[in-house]
């Protein structure tokens, strides 16, 4: 995949993966003490007037943007369904 092309997209979903438990420390008090889950993240954008939707999965050690926040979306111009998602947010 060559990525040739950049845009921005916007962050339309934000779910925690609830079945996937990181655990952080050795002796917690309550089941969900010391726990951190990972995040799936759903972006739309759109390359020459159609839009695509992609889906990233967000360690749990990232912090996901919040739905509605601008993301850089890099793409191939061949393929603009296929692409990569900056989970940093635009302006920062």
């Amino acid at each position: 995949m060559e990525i040739t092309g950049r845009t921005a997209g916007t962050v339309i979903e934000v779910k925690k993966i609830w079945w996937i438990k990181v655990k952080l420390k050795a002796v917690r008090l309550h089941p969900l003490d010391g726990v951190a889950f990972p995040h799936s993240v759903k972006v739309r954008y759109t390359v020459g007037g159609k839009g695509y939707v992609t889906k990233v999965y967000v360690p749990w050690r990232i912090l996901p943007p919040s739905k509605g926040a601008e993301v850089a979306v890099e793409y191939d111009t061949d393929r603009p369904s296929r692409c990569r998602v900056g989970l940093v947010k635009i302006g920062e």
